[in-house]
Protein backbone atom coordinates (compact mmCIF):
# COMPACT_ATOMS: atom_id res chain seq x y z
CA UNK A 1 0.00 0.00 0.00
CA UNK A 2 1.47 2.96 -0.76
CA UNK A 3 0.16 6.46 1.44
CA UNK A 4 -2.95 6.00 3.67
CA UNK A 5 -5.22 4.93 0.93
CA UNK A 6 -6.21 1.43 0.44
CA UNK A 7 -5.04 -0.38 -2.92
CA UNK A 8 -8.07 -2.61 -2.68
CA UNK A 9 -10.27 0.42 -2.72
CA UNK A 10 -9.11 1.82 -5.33
CA UNK A 11 -9.42 -0.98 -7.41
CA UNK A 12 -13.63 -0.58 -8.35
CA UNK A 13 -12.97 3.25 -8.54
CA UNK A 14 -10.15 2.30 -11.35
CA UNK A 15 -12.71 0.14 -13.30
CA UNK A 16 -15.70 2.59 -13.43
CA UNK A 17 -12.78 5.52 -14.19
CA UNK A 18 -11.86 3.55 -17.32
CA UNK A 19 -15.22 2.36 -18.49
CA UNK A 20 -17.75 5.18 -17.67
CA UNK A 21 -14.96 7.85 -17.43
CA UNK A 22 -15.45 8.71 -13.52
CA UNK A 23 -12.94 11.27 -12.26
CA UNK A 24 -10.54 10.61 -9.98
CA UNK A 25 -10.55 12.52 -6.61
CA UNK A 26 -7.23 14.02 -5.05
CA UNK A 27 -6.36 11.87 -3.21
CA UNK A 28 -6.72 8.66 -5.19
CA UNK A 29 -4.70 10.58 -8.13
CA UNK A 30 -1.93 11.20 -5.47
CA UNK A 31 -1.82 6.88 -4.69
CA UNK A 32 -1.93 6.23 -8.11
CA UNK A 33 0.42 8.26 -8.86
CA UNK A 34 2.89 7.01 -5.83
CA UNK A 35 1.74 2.73 -6.12
CA UNK A 36 3.12 1.02 -9.19
CA UNK A 37 0.77 -1.85 -8.34
CA UNK A 38 -2.04 0.50 -9.18
CA UNK A 39 -0.62 1.77 -11.99
CA UNK A 40 -0.27 -1.41 -13.31
CA UNK A 41 -4.30 -2.53 -12.77
CA UNK A 42 -5.10 0.79 -14.68
CA UNK A 43 -2.36 0.12 -17.55
CA UNK A 44 -4.21 -3.16 -18.14
CA UNK A 45 -8.04 -1.98 -17.35
CA UNK A 46 -7.09 0.63 -20.37
CA UNK A 47 -6.09 -2.15 -22.55
CA UNK A 48 -8.38 -3.95 -22.11
CA UNK A 49 -11.16 -1.62 -22.65
CA UNK A 50 -9.55 -0.60 -25.86
CA UNK A 51 -10.03 -4.11 -26.88
CA UNK A 52 -13.15 -4.52 -25.71
CA UNK A 53 -14.11 -1.34 -27.90
CA UNK A 54 -12.65 -2.98 -30.76
CA UNK A 55 -15.31 -3.15 -33.72
CA UNK A 56 -15.76 -6.37 -34.88
CA UNK A 57 -17.78 -7.74 -37.69
CA UNK A 58 -21.08 -10.04 -36.97
CA UNK A 59 -19.40 -13.97 -36.85
CA UNK A 60 -21.42 -16.86 -36.12
CA UNK A 61 -19.57 -18.98 -33.52
CA UNK A 62 -18.28 -22.33 -34.06
CA UNK A 63 -19.70 -25.36 -32.50
CA UNK A 64 -18.58 -25.39 -29.00
CA UNK A 65 -17.11 -22.27 -28.76
CA UNK A 66 -19.26 -21.46 -25.65
CA UNK A 67 -18.34 -24.57 -23.45
CA UNK A 68 -14.76 -24.47 -24.37
CA UNK A 69 -14.29 -20.32 -23.23
CA UNK A 70 -16.34 -20.95 -20.17
CA UNK A 71 -14.22 -24.35 -19.79
CA UNK A 72 -10.87 -22.18 -19.97
CA UNK A 73 -12.45 -19.19 -17.40
CA UNK A 74 -13.03 -21.59 -15.01
CA UNK A 75 -9.75 -23.19 -14.96
CA UNK A 76 -8.31 -19.56 -14.33
CA UNK A 77 -10.39 -18.61 -11.62
CA UNK A 78 -8.81 -19.86 -8.39
CA UNK A 79 -10.73 -22.54 -6.77
CA UNK A 80 -13.84 -22.10 -4.74
CA UNK A 81 -12.96 -23.08 -1.02
CA UNK A 82 -15.00 -25.92 0.06
CA UNK A 83 -17.11 -24.91 2.99
CA UNK A 84 -16.74 -28.29 4.73
CA UNK A 85 -12.64 -27.85 5.27
CA UNK A 86 -11.56 -25.26 7.60
CA UNK A 87 -9.77 -22.19 6.10
CA UNK A 88 -6.07 -22.76 6.63
CA UNK A 89 -4.03 -19.33 8.38
CA UNK A 90 -1.48 -17.66 5.71
CA UNK A 91 1.80 -18.03 5.79
CA UNK A 92 2.50 -14.76 5.77
CA UNK A 93 0.47 -11.67 6.37
CA UNK A 94 -0.78 -9.27 3.43
CA UNK A 95 -0.27 -5.92 3.32
CA UNK A 96 -3.29 -5.36 1.22
CA UNK A 97 -6.62 -7.12 0.62
CA UNK A 98 -7.07 -9.72 -2.63
CA UNK A 99 -8.07 -8.34 -5.79
CA UNK A 100 -10.48 -9.35 -8.27
CA UNK A 101 -9.48 -12.56 -9.05
CA UNK A 102 -9.47 -11.65 -12.89
CA UNK A 103 -6.37 -9.03 -13.42
CA UNK A 104 -4.07 -11.38 -11.58
CA UNK A 105 -5.26 -14.39 -12.54
CA UNK A 106 -5.27 -14.08 -16.68
CA UNK A 107 -2.36 -13.70 -18.36
CA UNK A 108 -1.44 -11.25 -21.37
CA UNK A 109 -2.01 -14.12 -24.10
CA UNK A 110 -5.10 -15.40 -21.89
CA UNK A 111 -6.51 -12.27 -22.34
CA UNK A 112 -5.86 -12.16 -25.73
CA UNK A 113 -7.70 -15.24 -26.16
CA UNK A 114 -10.75 -14.62 -24.38
CA UNK A 115 -10.95 -11.36 -26.19
CA UNK A 116 -10.95 -13.37 -29.91
CA UNK A 117 -13.32 -15.35 -28.51
CA UNK A 118 -16.03 -12.61 -27.30
CA UNK A 119 -15.46 -11.09 -30.38
CA UNK A 120 -17.99 -13.98 -31.86
CA UNK A 121 -20.29 -14.20 -28.84
CA UNK A 122 -21.29 -10.87 -29.06
CA UNK A 123 -22.70 -9.74 -31.98
CA UNK A 124 -21.93 -6.05 -33.07
CA UNK A 125 -25.32 -4.03 -31.72
CA UNK A 126 -26.80 -1.54 -34.70
CA UNK A 127 -24.93 1.38 -35.31
CA UNK A 128 -26.75 4.57 -34.33
CA UNK A 129 -28.33 5.22 -37.81
CA UNK A 130 -32.06 5.57 -36.03
CA UNK A 131 -32.00 8.70 -34.83
CA UNK A 132 -34.62 10.28 -36.78
CA UNK A 133 -34.64 13.35 -35.57
CA UNK A 134 -32.85 14.14 -31.83
CA UNK A 135 -34.85 16.75 -29.86
CA UNK A 136 -33.56 15.70 -26.00
CA UNK A 137 -30.21 13.86 -24.97
CA UNK A 138 -29.93 12.77 -21.42
CA UNK A 139 -26.67 11.07 -19.63
CA UNK A 140 -27.58 8.44 -17.47
CA UNK A 141 -23.70 7.51 -16.65
CA UNK A 142 -23.17 4.93 -18.58
CA UNK A 143 -25.56 5.44 -21.61
CA UNK A 144 -27.28 7.99 -22.96
CA UNK A 145 -31.28 8.61 -23.83
CA UNK A 146 -31.87 10.44 -27.04
CA UNK A 147 -35.69 11.40 -27.56
CA UNK A 148 -36.67 11.90 -31.15
CA UNK A 149 -39.40 14.47 -32.40
CA UNK A 150 -40.81 11.92 -35.31
CA UNK A 151 -44.12 10.61 -35.25
CA UNK A 152 -43.68 8.07 -33.24
CA UNK A 153 -41.66 9.62 -30.45
CA UNK A 154 -38.92 7.77 -30.92
CA UNK A 155 -36.76 6.73 -27.87
CA UNK A 156 -33.03 5.37 -28.42
CA UNK A 157 -30.57 3.87 -25.72
CA UNK A 158 -26.79 4.52 -26.98
CA UNK A 159 -23.54 2.72 -25.18
CA UNK A 160 -20.86 4.39 -27.32
CA UNK A 161 -21.50 4.47 -30.57
CA UNK A 162 -24.02 1.30 -30.31
CA UNK A 163 -27.95 1.26 -30.37
CA UNK A 164 -28.60 -0.35 -27.12
CA UNK A 165 -32.38 -0.66 -27.64
CA UNK A 166 -34.89 1.57 -28.89
CA UNK A 167 -39.06 1.99 -28.87
CA UNK A 168 -41.88 4.48 -29.39
CA UNK A 169 -43.54 6.30 -27.40
CA UNK A 170 -46.58 7.47 -29.20
CA UNK A 171 -48.77 9.92 -28.39
CA UNK A 172 -52.05 11.52 -29.63
CA UNK A 173 -50.02 14.43 -31.19
CA UNK A 174 -46.75 14.17 -32.51
CA UNK A 175 -44.58 14.16 -29.60
CA UNK A 176 -42.32 17.32 -28.79
CA UNK A 177 -40.03 17.11 -26.08
CA UNK A 178 -38.59 19.69 -24.84
CA UNK A 179 -36.24 18.52 -21.93
CA UNK A 180 -34.85 15.43 -19.81
CA UNK A 181 -33.79 15.04 -16.43
CA UNK A 182 -32.47 11.63 -14.62
CA UNK A 183 -33.52 10.82 -10.97
CA UNK A 184 -31.45 6.95 -10.05
CA UNK A 185 -32.05 4.53 -12.65
CA UNK A 186 -35.29 6.92 -14.30
CA UNK A 187 -35.19 9.44 -16.80
CA UNK A 188 -38.05 11.99 -16.99
CA UNK A 189 -38.71 13.51 -20.73
CA UNK A 190 -41.56 16.58 -20.69
CA UNK A 191 -43.52 16.16 -24.11
CA UNK A 192 -45.02 19.55 -24.48
CA UNK A 193 -47.21 18.21 -27.85
CA UNK A 194 -49.02 15.75 -25.10
CA UNK A 195 -49.08 17.54 -22.36
CA UNK A 196 -47.22 15.50 -20.31
CA UNK A 197 -44.08 13.80 -18.63
CA UNK A 198 -42.74 9.85 -19.88
CA UNK A 199 -41.08 8.46 -16.78
CA UNK A 200 -38.87 6.23 -18.38
CA UNK A 201 -36.77 3.39 -17.30
CA UNK A 202 -33.59 2.96 -19.73
CA UNK A 203 -32.24 -0.77 -18.49
CA UNK A 204 -34.02 -2.47 -19.79
CA UNK A 205 -35.76 -0.15 -22.01
CA UNK A 206 -39.37 0.96 -21.05
CA UNK A 207 -41.43 4.07 -20.78
CA UNK A 208 -42.94 3.43 -16.68
CA UNK A 209 -45.41 5.61 -16.32
CA UNK A 210 -46.82 9.41 -17.77
CA UNK A 211 -47.93 12.07 -15.80
CA UNK A 212 -50.56 14.38 -17.14
CA UNK A 213 -49.30 18.13 -17.03
CA UNK A 214 -52.17 20.92 -17.56
CA UNK A 215 -51.13 22.60 -20.90
CA UNK A 216 -48.22 21.10 -21.14
CA UNK A 217 -44.39 21.03 -19.98
CA UNK A 218 -41.76 23.88 -20.41
CA UNK A 219 -39.38 22.64 -17.92
CA UNK A 220 -37.97 19.93 -15.35
CA UNK A 221 -35.74 19.50 -12.42
CA UNK A 222 -35.10 16.30 -10.18
CA UNK A 223 -33.82 15.86 -7.10
CA UNK A 224 -33.22 12.96 -4.53
CA UNK A 225 -33.03 14.25 -0.77
CA UNK A 226 -34.24 13.61 2.77
CA UNK A 227 -37.70 14.19 1.86
CA UNK A 228 -37.26 11.94 -0.73
CA UNK A 229 -37.39 11.93 -4.62
CA UNK A 230 -39.16 14.95 -6.40
CA UNK A 231 -39.69 16.09 -10.11
CA UNK A 232 -40.78 19.03 -10.00
CA UNK A 233 -42.27 21.09 -13.25
CA UNK A 234 -42.96 24.05 -14.99
CA UNK A 235 -46.51 24.13 -17.49
CA UNK A 236 -47.20 26.09 -20.52
CA UNK A 237 -49.43 28.61 -18.85
CA UNK A 238 -47.12 29.27 -15.50
CA UNK A 239 -48.14 26.79 -13.22
CA UNK A 240 -45.24 25.10 -11.08
CA UNK A 241 -45.41 21.69 -9.56
CA UNK A 242 -44.25 18.06 -8.18
CA UNK A 243 -45.09 15.41 -10.63
CA UNK A 244 -48.12 13.45 -8.61
CA UNK A 245 -48.12 16.19 -6.37
CA UNK A 246 -49.11 19.73 -5.46
CA UNK A 247 -48.66 22.55 -7.60
CA UNK A 248 -49.31 26.41 -8.06
CA UNK A 249 -49.60 28.74 -10.17
CA UNK A 250 -46.67 31.04 -10.84
CA UNK A 251 -48.03 33.33 -13.76
CA UNK A 252 -51.43 33.10 -15.57
CA UNK A 253 -50.06 33.25 -19.59
CA UNK A 254 -52.31 32.08 -22.61
CA UNK A 255 -50.15 29.56 -23.99
CA UNK A 256 -47.61 29.95 -26.93
CA UNK A 257 -46.44 27.65 -29.42
CA UNK A 258 -44.75 24.93 -29.42
CA UNK A 259 -41.34 25.98 -30.93
CA UNK A 260 -41.52 28.70 -27.68
CA UNK A 261 -41.98 26.25 -25.06
CA UNK A 262 -38.86 26.67 -23.22
CA UNK A 263 -38.30 27.46 -18.96
CA UNK A 264 -35.74 26.56 -16.37
CA UNK A 265 -35.91 24.60 -13.19
CA UNK A 266 -33.60 23.76 -10.69
CA UNK A 267 -33.65 23.12 -6.89
CA UNK A 268 -30.53 25.11 -5.51
CA UNK A 269 -29.57 25.70 -1.62
CA UNK A 270 -32.50 25.06 -0.91
CA UNK A 271 -34.91 26.67 -2.77
CA UNK A 272 -36.83 25.88 -6.06
CA UNK A 273 -35.75 28.46 -8.81
CA UNK A 274 -37.99 28.82 -12.09
CA UNK A 275 -37.47 31.37 -14.73
CA UNK A 276 -40.32 32.90 -16.64
CA UNK A 277 -39.30 33.94 -20.15
CA UNK A 278 -42.18 36.15 -20.86
CA UNK A 279 -41.75 38.53 -17.81
CA UNK A 280 -37.82 38.49 -17.71
CA UNK A 281 -38.37 37.04 -14.16
CA UNK A 282 -36.06 34.34 -11.91
CA UNK A 283 -38.20 33.30 -9.42
CA UNK A 284 -37.53 31.69 -6.03
CA UNK A 285 -40.31 29.46 -4.15
CA UNK A 286 -40.19 27.07 -1.23
CA UNK A 287 -39.49 23.79 -2.34
CA UNK A 288 -42.35 22.26 -0.59
CA UNK A 289 -45.16 24.98 -0.34
CA UNK A 290 -44.27 25.91 -3.71
CA UNK A 291 -44.76 29.53 -2.33
CA UNK A 292 -42.70 32.45 -3.94
CA UNK A 293 -40.29 33.81 -1.68
CA UNK A 294 -38.79 36.56 -4.08
CA UNK A 295 -39.14 37.13 -7.27
CA UNK A 296 -35.50 38.81 -9.76
CA UNK A 297 -36.30 41.07 -12.66
CA UNK A 298 -33.07 40.24 -14.96
CA UNK A 299 -35.12 41.26 -18.19
CA UNK A 300 -34.74 39.35 -21.35
CA UNK A 301 -36.33 36.42 -21.58
CA UNK A 302 -34.37 33.70 -19.46
CA UNK A 303 -34.89 30.41 -20.11
CA UNK A 304 -32.47 27.73 -18.92
CA UNK A 305 -30.77 27.00 -15.58
CA UNK A 306 -27.77 25.34 -14.50
CA UNK A 307 -25.57 25.66 -10.93
CA UNK A 308 -22.31 26.66 -11.25
CA UNK A 309 -19.84 26.55 -7.87
CA UNK A 310 -23.22 27.68 -5.53
CA UNK A 311 -24.42 30.02 -7.90
CA UNK A 312 -27.11 29.86 -10.91
CA UNK A 313 -25.93 30.25 -14.28
CA UNK A 314 -29.12 32.11 -16.52
CA UNK A 315 -29.63 31.42 -19.99
CA UNK A 316 -31.41 34.43 -21.44
CA UNK A 317 -32.71 33.45 -25.19
CA UNK A 318 -31.45 36.74 -26.36
CA UNK A 319 -28.09 36.35 -25.91
CA UNK A 320 -26.95 36.73 -22.27
CA UNK A 321 -25.50 33.91 -19.94
CA UNK A 322 -25.59 35.47 -16.30
CA UNK A 323 -23.72 34.16 -13.21
CA UNK A 324 -26.64 34.78 -10.37
CA UNK A 325 -26.21 34.43 -6.50
CA UNK A 326 -28.77 32.20 -4.84
CA UNK A 327 -30.18 35.87 -3.30
CA UNK A 328 -30.72 37.45 -6.67
CA UNK A 329 -27.34 39.52 -6.83
CA UNK A 330 -26.13 38.90 -10.61
CA UNK A 331 -22.03 39.18 -10.11
CA UNK A 332 -21.10 38.19 -14.25
CA UNK A 333 -22.86 38.47 -17.57
CA UNK A 334 -21.34 37.19 -20.88
CA UNK A 335 -22.55 38.19 -24.27
CA UNK A 336 -22.96 35.49 -26.32
CA UNK A 337 -24.04 35.77 -30.29
CA UNK A 338 -27.38 34.61 -31.30
CA UNK A 339 -30.41 32.73 -29.18
CA UNK A 340 -29.25 29.86 -27.71
CA UNK A 341 -32.25 28.53 -25.36
CA UNK A 342 -30.28 25.34 -23.88
CA UNK A 343 -26.74 24.71 -22.10
CA UNK A 344 -25.24 22.26 -19.99
CA UNK A 345 -22.01 22.79 -17.41
CA UNK A 346 -18.52 21.33 -17.10
CA UNK A 347 -16.60 22.25 -14.57
CA UNK A 348 -14.73 24.98 -16.70
CA UNK A 349 -16.84 25.18 -19.84
CA UNK A 350 -20.75 26.27 -20.45
CA UNK A 351 -21.45 25.35 -23.74
CA UNK A 352 -25.54 26.59 -25.58
CA UNK A 353 -27.46 25.04 -28.27
CA UNK A 354 -28.80 27.41 -30.63
CA UNK A 355 -31.34 26.17 -33.05
CA UNK A 356 -30.79 28.41 -35.95
CA UNK A 357 -27.73 26.20 -36.29
CA UNK A 358 -24.57 27.71 -33.91
CA UNK A 359 -23.05 26.02 -30.90
CA UNK A 360 -21.57 28.26 -28.60
CA UNK A 361 -18.39 27.77 -26.23
CA UNK A 362 -17.96 30.10 -22.63
CA UNK A 363 -15.12 29.65 -20.73
CA UNK A 364 -16.19 29.67 -17.15
CA UNK A 365 -12.83 30.55 -15.59
CA UNK A 366 -11.77 32.97 -18.57
CA UNK A 367 -11.50 33.87 -22.06
CA UNK A 368 -13.23 34.16 -25.51
CA UNK A 369 -16.74 33.19 -26.00
CA UNK A 370 -16.40 31.02 -29.37
CA UNK A 371 -18.46 29.33 -31.76
CA UNK A 372 -19.17 26.61 -34.32
CA UNK A 373 -21.86 25.44 -36.84
CA UNK A 374 -24.42 22.81 -36.68
CA UNK A 375 -27.35 22.15 -38.63
CA UNK A 376 -30.14 22.13 -35.93
CA UNK A 377 -28.74 21.68 -32.64
CA UNK A 378 -31.56 21.14 -30.34
CA UNK A 379 -30.63 19.96 -26.77
CA UNK A 380 -26.96 19.72 -25.15
CA UNK A 381 -25.61 17.71 -22.26
CA UNK A 382 -22.43 17.23 -20.46
CA UNK A 383 -20.78 13.54 -20.37
CA UNK A 384 -19.24 11.76 -17.56
CA UNK A 385 -15.99 12.33 -18.92
CA UNK A 386 -16.71 16.26 -19.57
CA UNK A 387 -17.15 15.58 -23.54
CA UNK A 388 -20.79 17.14 -24.72
CA UNK A 389 -23.55 15.51 -26.51
CA UNK A 390 -25.51 17.58 -28.96
CA UNK A 391 -28.74 16.04 -30.36
CA UNK A 392 -28.74 17.88 -33.42
CA UNK A 393 -32.12 17.70 -34.86
CA UNK A 394 -32.76 15.96 -38.19
CA UNK A 395 -29.12 15.07 -38.65
CA UNK A 396 -27.79 12.31 -35.49
CA UNK A 397 -25.88 12.54 -32.27
CA UNK A 398 -22.66 15.10 -31.77
CA UNK A 399 -19.84 14.51 -28.96
CA UNK A 400 -18.24 17.87 -28.94
CA UNK A 401 -14.99 18.50 -26.44
CA UNK A 402 -14.71 21.72 -23.88
CA UNK A 403 -12.90 22.89 -27.52
CA UNK A 404 -16.03 22.23 -29.63
CA UNK A 405 -14.07 19.65 -31.88
CA UNK A 406 -16.60 16.89 -32.82
CA UNK A 407 -14.83 13.78 -31.95
CA UNK A 408 -17.95 11.46 -32.35
CA UNK A 409 -20.92 12.13 -35.04
CA UNK A 410 -23.87 9.07 -34.95
CA UNK A 411 -26.03 9.45 -37.90
CA UNK A 412 -28.35 8.29 -40.90
CA UNK A 413 -24.78 7.25 -42.71
CA UNK A 414 -23.60 5.72 -39.16
CA UNK A 415 -20.22 6.58 -37.33
CA UNK A 416 -18.63 8.87 -39.52
CA UNK A 417 -15.69 9.87 -37.44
Amino acid sequence: MAGLMNCGDLTETLERHVQFGVPLSAAEQAHLQACPDCQADLAFLSDLQLALLEDVPEVTPPPGLRAAILAQAGAARPPLADPAVPAQPSARPTARPARRWWPAALSAAAVTGLLASLAFLTPSSGVAGVLPDPAVVVSTGRDVLVASNDQGGTLTVLRGDRVQASLTAGGTQTPWFTEGVRLGDRVFLADAANDRVLEVQTEPLQVRRSYAVPDGVAGLSAVSGPGGARVYFKGVRGEVGVLGGAQVTLAHEDGMPLADVMDGVLLLGGQLFVTHHLSGELCALNPDTLSVQRRVILGGMPVALEAYRGDLLVLDVNGRLLRVTPDGRVVRTWAVPGHPDKFSVNDTTAVLSDRAGMMTRVPLTGGPVSQVPMKHPMDVATLPDGTFAVADGGQGLRVLDSGLHTTLTLNAAGQSR
